[in-house]
């Protein structure tokens, strides 16, 4: 079935026309088709049911309606005049309870219902109640009225459950003393609390009113009048207020009184500890503003045990008793004759301060913010005193604060304070700072200087006299500890010392007595990486000079010392750096030339070396030079060791360069060796190059071979190769290609033991092969000439560059290469060692 939409408003209404409400209510409703279309100019069906109670409740009345919608799609319908299908209209008692409409629509006009809804009918059609329970059955009221009724109950009552006021009386007249409503108690002695009007609110929030008075002019929203009594009494039951009074611009609440007292306040229970009187502002006016223009006193307060006057404030910039002095008196005197208690006596139980002193308007800078003197008539008191007595407080006993630029040398210019002791031959201290303690934690010191600044500093000492030779700062202990203890917790320096003069920026030194060290310094943290100690210079003085005065001594100058397992680059008991593009990183001088010390000594006591010297650049890792008789290196090995006396190793398979160089400019022999207890020369290499052993020489080499140019490229040749001589190209050999060839000059070498060449030394031989002509070598053969057997002779073959077994009968002179020392009987290509001997 299509689906249809249907946009419907219920339109009821209670028209009166000679007291008679018709019996019918309009509907309209807007119908449209599944896709929102609206249905325009076409019949339509509405099944009216309205239920009791519930959305689902009893159907109490039914009817079926039939209607055309209009150009826009409307449909307007009466409920009430269409066909009965259930029940009566006119018997819904509407005052039962709720009652809900439910629709059902056929939109071709039948009574296939495909559409229902259901709402709840609101207050207009209870309207149709007012027939039966308005003004058909009640009495008309005469006005004036008036009764006089003995009945305990209430005599006339309205309730009204909407917002509207339940009963208001009004009056328009200008006549004084007049009343909209006014309630009259006769009785000349009513009950307590009795009153002419009451009004009673009885909800539990804060915005409800019990009485409401207003006045629209100047006059008053409530008025109270008595002889002796009390003309208006507000009482609270609870935590309320009796009496609240409150103005927008005016007064809230004036008290006046003109031979009494204007206003009295008081509390008659013992026991109520709270105040007689609050007075609050939350603008900028004064709380309690006294004045009086007699000689009497402006406040006049006493107290028992309590306080007379207690001002208290919640505001920095405010203050909880002020007193001012226009004229050349004091603003506030406290006078006291008591030997323990105060004359003034500033209290602090919060955050602020308990007396505060401050100048406020003085340009001259001769006023003063408090002033503690003593001397007077002989005094002998303390201008001011300090006190903590509680030892749990870890505030400061006394702070001195200033935002003045100040001059430190001058004591009378904007210093945070200032400290004069102005009689020179005194030996007391301007500033005595002395604490008496167990502990040496932060801050417990005689005197504490902060900078909490940007710059300023913690503390300064300044002699300020230029022919004076005091200290700035003497700084001593009788005890274990520190004289001084300095510490920088971020980034400077913990002791930053100069001089502007000849002197030293800083001198330690023990007496003569003494038995400590003159300085000592250490890091503690294991992941420090900086220098313990840093000494540079820009002049030509040395950056650190030690000395050992003491011709007897065998102590040393510097000692340096590391004790790590690592042998990392910089861990070493002297590091040396030369960061510039001269100078040494060390530089060691035995300069006395009657001395036989030796300028370096390293010696290793582990399995480390004595010395390892590196150079990364171009420069040499060890340049040693001898200006005398004596050697530039001198290696040896005691006769208790088993090491070498020098050993030179290349650990870089790419890099060519020779191990050792040695250069001879004089013509004497390049390298001499020498052997035995008593040594004796046993080879050398002289200066051309010439190498004389007087015991032979031995390699590992199996054969004595030839460099040789080839045909092609060296890369086509490979060890066992056959190799004949070139007829195209003089010294070249080729691969063989012929059995039984004349022209066969040797075999590809694989491990020569001697290579013979006419190139210098220095050639790398990169285009030739090894021929090898005499030894043992490894030769390539096959069984073209049948099986090989030890000692047979080994000839070419057809193959390139592959050897045979050569037949004795057929072998003439200069073909064979050589015996063959192993049997060969594989198919294919193989090796095997051939005495090579070409014959």
């Amino acid at each position: 079935m299509k689906k249809l939409l249907l946009s419907a408003g219920l339109l009821l209404g209670s028209i009166w026309i000679s007291a008679q409400a018709p019996e019918k209510m309009s509907y309209q409703a807007v119908m449209r088709n599944s896709g929102g279309q609206l249905l325009l100019n076409q019949n339509i069906a509405v099944r009216v049911s309205v239920l009791q109670s519930t959305p689902t409740g009893t159907v109490v009345y039914s009817e079926r309606l039939t209607g055309t919608t209009n150009a826009n799609g409307l449909v307007s319908l009466e409920i009430g005049s269409g066909t009965v299908l259930s029940g009566t209209f006119a018997g819904i008692n509407w005052a039962s309870g709720n009652y809900y409409l439910k629709t059902e629509t056929d939109p071709s006009g039948g009574t296939a219902y495909s559409i229902a809804g259901t709402s709840q009918l609101l207050s207009v059609p209870y309207a149709m109640y007012a027939k039966t329970a308005g003004g058909t059955s009640g009495g008309g009221l005469t006005l004036p009225y008036a009764a006089t009724v003995n009945n305990a109950a209430t005599l006339f009552s309205l309730t009204n459950d909407g917002d509207g006021t339940s009963l208001e009386g009004v009056n328009n007249t200008t006549t004084s003393s007049i009343a909209a409503v006014r309630g009259v108690v006769n009785s000349t002695a009513p009950g307590g609390f009795s009153s002419a009007v009451r009004g009673i609110n009885n909800g539990t929030g804060g915005l409800g009113i019990g009485t409401w008075g207003s006045q629209n002019g100047s006059g008053w929203g409530v008025y109270g009048v008595t002889p002796n009594g009390l003309g208006i009494y507000g009482n609270s039951s609870g935590a309320g207020t009796g009496v609240y009074a409150n103005s927008n611009t005016g007064t809230g609440l004036t008290a006046t009184s003109t031979n009494g007292i204007a206003a009295s306040i008081s509390i008659f229970n013992n026991a109520n500890n709270n105040n007689v009187l609050n007075a609050n502002t939350l603008g900028n006016g004064t709380v309690v503003n006294v004045s009086t223009t007699g000689t009497g006193a402006g406040v006049v307060s006493n107290s028992g045990s309590g306080f007379a006057i207690h001002g208290i404030t919640s505001a920095q910039t405010s203050a909880g008793v002020i007193a001012d002095n226009n004229g050349a008196g004091e603003a506030v005197v406290g006078r006291n004759t008591s030997d323990i208690a105060g004359a003034v006596v500033g209290r602090n139980d919060g955050g602020g301060y308990g007396v505060r002193g401050f100048v406020s308007g003085n340009t001259t800078g001769t006023s003063v913010g408090v002033f503690g003197q003593v001397g007077l008539n002989s005094g002998k008191g303390r201008a001011g005193r300090f006190v903590n007595t509680n030892t749990n407080n870890d505030k400061n006993t006394f702070e001195v604060e200033s935002n003045g630029a100040g001059n430190i040398p001058d004591n009378t210019l904007g210093n945070v304070s200032s400290f004069l002791n102005t009689n020179t031959n005194s030996v007391s201290a301007a500033v005595r700072g002395e604490v008496k303690t167990i502990f040496a934690n932060f801050g417990a010191a005689g005197i504490f200087g902060v900078s909490s600044g940007t710059g300023g500093f913690g503390g300064l000492f300044y002699s300020s006299n230029a022919t004076g030779n005091g200290a700035a700062l003497v700084a001593l202990t009788d005890g274990n500890g520190n004289a001084i203890t300095a510490n920088a917790g971020k980034n400077g320096n913990a002791v930053e010392a100069n001089i502007d003069g000849t002197g030293r920026a800083i001198y330690g030194w023990t007496p003569s007595f003494g038995l400590g060290k003159a300085a000592e310094f250490r890091h503690f943290n294991a992941s420090n990486t900086n220098d313990v100690v840093t000494a540079i210079t820009i002049g030509n003085g040395n950056a650190g000079n030690f000395k050992v005065d003491r011709t007897s001594g065998t102590s040393a100058a510097v000692k340096g010392e590391v004790n790590s397992i690592f042998a990392n680059f910089g861990t070493a008991g002297i590091y040396g750096i030369s960061s510039g593009t001269g100078g040494y990183a060390g530089l060691f001088h035995a300069s006395n030339p009657a001395g036989n010390g030796p300028a370096l000594i390293a010696i290793a006591d582990g399995n480390g070396n004595g010395v390892t010297a590196n150079a990364s650049g171009l420069g040499d890792g060890v340049e040693a030079t001898a200006d005398g008789t004596g050697s530039a290196i001198y290696g040896w090995i005691p006769n208790f060791s088993s090491g070498r006396a020098a050993r030179f190793t290349n650990f870089n398979t790419g890099n060519t360069n020779p191990v050792i160089t040695a250069e001879q400019r004089s013509g004497g022999n390049i390298a001499l060796f020498r052997a035995g207890s008593t040594p004796a020369n046993v080879a050398r290499i002289d200066a051309t190059g010439k190498g004389f052993f007087n015991g032979g020489t031995q390699n590992s080499g199996a054969d004595l071979a030839e460099a040789f140019d080839v045909e092609g490229k060296t890369s086509e040749y490979e060890p066992g190769d056959i190799l004949v001589i070139s007829t195209d190209t003089d010294r070249t050999v080729e691969k063989s290609s012929k059995p039984y060839s004349t022209l066969v000059a040797g075999v590809y070498a694989t491990k020569p033991g001697v290579l013979l060449t006419e190139e210098n030394i220095d050639s790398e031989l990169i285009s030739k092969v090894p021929m090898g002509v005499v030894g043992v070598i490894p030769t390539k053969v096959c069984l073209e000439g049948g099986k090989i057997k030890r000692g047979d002779f080994i000839v070419t073959s057809s193959k390139s560059g592959i050897a045979m077994k050569g037949n004795p009968k057929k072998v003439k002179i200069g073909q064979v290469i050589g015996k063959a020392l192993q049997d060969y009987d594989q198919n294919g290509i193989g090796k095997i060692k051939v005495l090579v001997n070409i014959k």
